[in-house]
């Protein structure tokens, strides 16, 4: 089974949608594989599109962050929250039909109110000089656990009704 089978790309689309537009967070639906299965793109902040504008940055830093979750999810069958190499905050939730995973829904791109952006680590994979990851930096908004955990909320009950049991 496929995420598209429960429902059309246009629907998970509108979920991503939804989070964004009431968090500030990149929101993205993936399938079990780690593939994105929309087109939706809307950034949290000007670092995280920077970061995904090179090979490495994708490779170091969001793609690792996405498997590690979605391995998390897979066995443990709940959310998960974690901040990425960049020191972003990402979560997600696991989407599964009669017990079988199809995927995560979740967030990031922002930081917790007690975490640093890595820019020194970013300079180093990236190359980009550390002043202009630092000036994006200072530009990225902080969420706290509790706002975190109320979006999770959201998206169980907003799967709850994609995936009726």
């Amino acid at each position: 089974m496929r995420l598209e089978d429960i429902a059309p790309v246009e629907k998970w689309e509108a979920l991503e949608r939804e989070l964004h537009e009431t968090s500030g967070l990149n929101a993205c639906v993936y399938n079990a594989e780690g593939t994105r299965i929309t087109s939706y793109t809307a950034f949290a902040n000007r670092l995280c599109p920077h970061i995904k504008s090179f090979p490495a940055g994708i490779e170091t830093v969001c793609a690792v962050a996405n498997q590690h979750c979605a391995n998390m999810v897979r066995e443990s069958g709940t959310p998960y929250t974690t901040e990425c190499d960049a020191g972003l905050v990402k979560f997600v939730v696991p989407i599964v039909q009669d017990g079988e995973f199809l995927g995560t829904i979740g967030g990031c791109g922002h930081r917790l109110p007690d975490s640093e952006v890595e820019t020194f680590l970013l300079t180093k994979s990236l190359g980009t000089p550390e002043e202009e990851l630092e000036a994006m930096a200072a530009e990225v908004q902080t969420i706290t656990q509790n706002e975190i955990d109320h979006y999770i909320k959201v998206l169980q009950s907003r799967l709850a009704e994609l995936t009726p049991h």
